[in-house]
C-alpha cells in the first residue's frame, strides 16, 4: 500500500522504466524501495543544500552558531524521544503486539517533551548568565515541541516501514525540508537575522512532516489501537522489549553526544561565530551521509529484521562496501581539494573558515557514510550492550581529546583535526564489530580499506598532474570532476553486476 503523492518515488519508477524490460523481468522490490527511499532522502537534503547559500547571506554566523548549539542539545535528547521502544515496532509479527509499543512510545514521548519544557525554563529563570539568558528561551521553544513531533514521527515512520509503505515516509521528508527552510528564508528575508527564526522554521517543518503521516497513523496505527491496547499488555512489551531502552537508547544519544559534543567544547573555548563557521561545515559535508546512511540503514534493517541469515546479505554488504568509496568517495575527496574556495565562493567570504572545517570533515565523513548503516546489525542480533560500550568508549576519547587538544593550542582547527581522526579510527573498529556480530567475513573491512585507498591514490595523483600544469583552481576543479567520472563508472558497475547475482534472471527470460 503506498501514501502521498508521486513526487518522491519518481526515480524508483524512471528506473523501472529505462532499465529493465517489461517482458523480460520484473523489477526487485528490494531495488524500487531502496531507490524510493533513497530519491526523498536525497531530494530532502538536496533543498537546504541549494538554499545555503541564501541562508548564509541572510543569516550572520553568530546566529548560525546559537542555533546550532540549540540544535545539538535538541539531538542529544532526540534519540531518547521512545527510548528506542520505535525500533521494536518493526520486529514483531503481530499487529497487536506493535500497537502496545506505539502507546509506549507516545506515552514515554510526551512525558519527555513535559520535562523538555520545564528543565530549560528553570534554568531561565533561575540561573544567572548572560549566554543562559540567551539560550534558555531557545530551548523552551525547540525541546518540548521538537521532542513529542519527533516521537510522533518516529513511530509513524516504522510503521511505514512495517507495512512497506515507502513511498509516504519519502514525501515526508521532503515536505519537512520544503517547509523548514521557506520559513527560515521568509522570516529572514523579511524580519533580518536572529536565531529565533532559525528554530521556529525547524518546528515548522516538523509540523508539516506530522501532517504528510497522518494518513499511516489514521489507516494503520488508530484501527489497531482501538482494537488491542490495554495497560497490562503494554507493561508485558515493555518488560519484554527492555534491551532498547537499557542498550539501544542510550548507544544513540552517546552517538549523538559525540556528534553534537564538538559544538558544545567549540562553544566553550571559542566565540559563536566559530560554532557557526563549523555548523554550515558539518552540515554540507553530513548531506551524503544522512541521505545514504539514512536510505541504507532503513532498508538494511527492514530486510534483516525478517531474516538476517539470508545467504544474500553478506553479498549485498560486500558490493556496499567495495562499491561505496568509488561512488561518493571523489565527492569528499573534492572537498579536501576545494573546500576553502568553494565555501568562499557560493556562501559568501566570511564562511572562508567553514571551507576549512570541511576539508577536515571529509575523510570521517566518507568512513562514517559507508560503515555506519551497519548498526542495525546490533539491534537484529540482540547485540545492543557491545554496541554502547563501544560507542561509548569513543565517545569519551575523541570529545576528552578534542578539548584537550583546543585548550592546549587555542586553535579551533587542530581541536577538529584531533576529532577527525579518532573517528576515521573508530567507524574502522566499529565495521569489524559489526561484522563479528553479523557472522559475515572480516575481510570485507580490507576491502573497504583497499577500494578507499585506490580511489584515493587515483584521485591525488590526477590532481598533482593538473596542478603541476599550472591551472588555476576553478578550470582545476572541472578538471578533477572529469576524472571523477571513470571512478563513479566502475562503482555504479560494481554494484549492477551484484544486483544481477542477488536477482538472477528467470529461467524463461533469458531463454526468450
Amino acid at each position: 500500500m503506498t501514501g502521498g503523492g508521486p513526487t518522491a518515488g519518481f526515480i524508483g519508477s524512471i528506473y523501472e522504466m529505462t532499465l529493465f524490460s517489461r517482458d523480460r523481468i520484473r523489477v526487485p522490490a528490494a531495488v524500487t524501495q531502496g531507490l524510493t527511499l533513497l530519491g526523498g532522502n536525497t531530494l530532502a537534503q538536496i533543498i537546504p543544500a541549494i538554499t545555503a547559500p541564501i541562508l548564509t547571506r541572510l543569516y550572520r554566523p553568530a546566529d548560525f552558531g546559537v542555533f546550532a548549539f540549540v540544535l545539538a542539545v535538541f539531538g542529544v535528547l532526540a534519540p531518547v524521544a521512545c527510548m528506542r521502544y520505535d525500533l521494536a515496532i518493526l520486529l514483531p509479527e503481530d499487529d497487536a503486539e506493535a500497537a502496545h509499543l506505539t502507546v509506549l512510545c507516545l506515552a514515554i514521548s510526551f512525558a519527555l517533551a513535559v520535562l523538555g519544557l520545564l528543565v530549560p525554563a528553570c534554568i531561565w529563570l533561575f540561573v544567572p548568565g548572560f549566554r543562559i539568558h540567551a539560550i534558555a528561551p531557545l530551548l523552551v521553544m525547540m525541546l518540548p515541541i521538537g521532542i513529542a513531533a519527533l516521537g510522533i514521527q518516529l513511530i509513524a515512520q516504522n510503521w511505514s516501514l512495517r507495512t512497506r509503505n515507502y513511498r509516504i515516509q519519502s514525501n515526508a521528508i521532503i515536505v519537512q525540508a520544503f517547509v523548514t527552510v521557506g520559513s527560515q528564508t521568509l522570516l529572514a528575508a523579511t524580519l533580518g537575522s536572529n536565531p529565533y527564526f532559525l528554530v521556529i522554521g525547524t518546528l515548522a517543518g516538523y509540523f508539516a512532516l506530522v501532517l504528510v503521516y497522518m494518513p499511516v497513523l489514521r489507516r494503520h496505527v488508530l484501527p489497531i489501537l482501538k482494537m488491542h491496547w490495554s495497560f497490562e499488555s503494554s507493561k508485558r512489551v515493555a518488560i519484554s522489549y527492555l534491551r532498547f531502552p537499557i542498550y539501544t537508547g542510550p548507544y544513540v544519544m552517546v552517538g549523538q553526544a559525540t556528534l553534537r559534543g564538538v559544538f558544545l567544547v567549540l562553544a566553550a573555548l571559542s566565540t559563536s561565530a566559530i560554532v557557526g563557521q563549523y555548523a554550515l561545515a558539518q552540515r554540507v559535508v553530513l548531506l551524503p551521509v544522512f541521505t545514504l546512511m539514512a536510505a541504507a540503514s532503513q532498508l538494511f534493517f527492514s530486510r534483516a529484521a525478517q531474516n538476517m541469515n539470508d545467504p544474500r546479505m553478506p553479498r549485498m554488504v560486500r558490493t556496499a562496501l567495495i562499491a561505496g568509496p568509488l561512488c561518493i568517495g571523489p565527492f569528499f575527496v573534492l572537498l579536501v581539494f576545494f573546500g576553502e574556495p568553494i565555501f568562499m565562493d557560493i556562501f559568501g567570504h566570511e564562511w572562508q573558515q567553514a571551507g576549512r572545517f570541511a576539508a577536515i570533515l571529509a575523510l570521517p565523513s566518507l568512513v562514517r557514510t559507508l560503515t555506519a548503516w551497519l548498526d542495525r546489525v546490533y539491534d537484529v542480533s540482540n547485540r545492543q550492550r557491545l554496541a554502547l560500550i563501544v560507542t561509548a568508549s569513543y565517545a569519551v576519547i575523541a570529545i576528552t581529546a578534542m578539548y584537550i587538544t583546543l585548550r592546549m593550542s587555542g586553535n579551533p582547527e587542530r581541536g577538529v583535526e584531533c576529532y577527525a581522526a579518532i573517528t576515521v579510527v573508530f567507524y574502522l573498529i566499529w565495521l569489524l564489530c559489526a561484522l563479528r556480530v553479523a557472522k559475515f567475513d572480516l575481510r570485507m573491512c580490507g576491502e573497504l580499506v583497499v577500494s578507499t585507498l585506490v580511489m584515493a591514490t587515483f584521485m591525488i595523483a590526477g590532481n598533482w598532474i593538473v596542478v603541476s600544469l599550472g591551472v588555476v583552481w576553478p578550470a582545476r576543479l572541472i578538471a578533477d570532476v572529469v576524472l571523477t567520472l571513470p571512478i563513479v563508472g566502475t562503482g555504479a558497475w560494481i554494484i549492477s553486476k551484484g544486483l544481477r547475482e542477488l536477482h538472477p534472471r528467470p529461467k524463461e527470460a533469458l531463454s526468450s
